[in-house]
């Protein structure tokens, strides 16, 4: 039994050295086959990327404003003369001369009464011719002194009064004659006519206070578009006009006089395409928010742009200069600093933080950190680190 005890213990002893020993040559292997030789390393691809070169362009800086576009001449139509509609001129919505025919008014009423104010100018007029005849003889009758002093005189005021009548009478009938022309009711502008509020044979109130719209017709050839700017862009914007109009600044009567150009875009466009000038600036900030108008006008000859629109504005700060552009997307944003992924020589990846300016279409300005012709990464920027070795493809215009 001692020797059993003996003997057992140390040939378990051994075998557990052997499996470990086993174990551990197996580790081993395993690791040596994991492990990647450097030929392997050298002959993993480089990660391709699209680059775009830096280019030289000309561009203008600028501010773009959000605005809104209104009617250069908006005109509600109302009667001055109160009546039951009796037609309408005119299709909802078409365009109208001024002068244009629009509605009428029944005129029966008031062409009687201008008939009867007429009447009452050809008896003030006989009247008058009457007066002045019996005054002629009292002319002649007074010489021989066939009639009194006071009887000439009576004469002769008779004359006064009839031809004071004849006018009271003629005025009557003038201002008659304007409710009867009152009756056709015409546009005062060129434009687009609106959809007639009433319709005919109902009854339509008169007069400037209280008197009934019937329609609102619309000029918006040109337009001009509205926008709310920020003390910081006035300040610009007024360094700008005193850069334009240089001495004569001062004397410059309206701000269209410094011809100063103002681009305008609707939402569903790309770019700026609308041409226009800016006519009107504001001459105060508002106290309460800060902010004071500015308004261009555009010749709209295609009739696109209607009052009421949402659009932005740009308008130039500076004169053309030449700068360097790069693809707006190739530009990464790390908290606040700008920066791009540019593929040296080596076609290694280098980072630089760069200046930026203002947005030109797809292209972004770079006023510091990129040199004309470098390459910019434009796509894939996410898969690549400072110092990484790339396979450039130059991206498709």
């Amino acid at each position: 039994m001692i020797l059993e005890d003996i003997l057992i213990p140390r040939w378990n002893t051994r075998l557990l050295m052997v499996g470990c020993c086993m174990v551990s040559g197996l580790g081993w292997l395993g690791c040596e086959k994991a492990k990647p030789s450097s030929d392997q390393a050298a002959s993993k691809p480089a990660q391709r990327v699209t680059v775009a070169a830096a280019i030289q362009g000309e561009i203008t800086d600028s501010v773009e404003l959000v605005g809104r576009t209104e009617a250069d001449e908006r005109v509600s139509i109302q009667s001055r003369v109160s009546g039951f509609l009796l037609k309408k001129h005119f299709v909802d919505g078409q365009l109208v001369k001024e002068g244009d025919l629009l509605f009428t008014i029944e005129p029966d009423e008031y062409q009687a009464i201008l008939n009867q104010s007429l009447a009452q100018v050809d008896v003030a007029n006989t009247r008058l011719d009457m007066a002045e005849k019996t005054f002629a003889r009292s002319k002649k009758l007074i010489k021989s002194k066939a009639i009194s002093r006071e009887e000439f005189d009576q004469n002769q005021a008779a004359v006064a009064e009839a031809r004071a009548t004849v006018a009271a009478a003629q005025a009557n009938a003038a201002r008659v004659k304007l409710d009867v022309d009152y009756t056709k009711i015409t546009s005062p502008i060129s434009g687009r006519v609106d959809r007639a509020l009433l319709d005919e044979g109902n009854f339509v109130t008169g007069g400037l206070a209280g008197g009934t719209t019937l329609t609102t017709v619309v000029s918006d050839r040109p337009i001009k578009a509205i926008a709310n700017v920020d003390e910081n862009v006035r300040l610009k914007f007024m360094r700008r006009q005193r850069e334009v109009a240089g001495k004569d600044f001062a004397e410059a009567d309206k701000v269209d006089d410094l011809k100063i150009p103002c681009d305008l875009q609707l939402p569903d466009e790309k770019g700026f395409p609308h041409a226009g000038m800016l006519d009107y600036a504001e001459n105060q900030i508002n106290q309460q928010t800060g902010t004071s108008q500015i308004r261009g006008i555009f010749p709209n000859e295609n009739g696109l742009l209607k009052a009421g629109m949402f659009v932005r504005l740009r308008v130039p700060m500076s004169d053309p200069y030449l700068a360097v552009l790069v693809p707006d997307k190739a530009i990464g944003t790390d908290q606040a600093t700008k920066f791009v992924f540019v593929v040296n020589g080596e076609n290694r990846i280098e980072q630089r933080t760069v200046e930026v300016g203002d947005r030109q279409g797809n292209l972004r300005v770079i006023k510091s950190g990129v040199l004309i012709d470098d390459s910019v990464v434009v796509a894939g920027l996410q898969l690549v680190q400072p110092g990484m070795m790339v396979d450039p493809v130059m991206a498709k215009e």
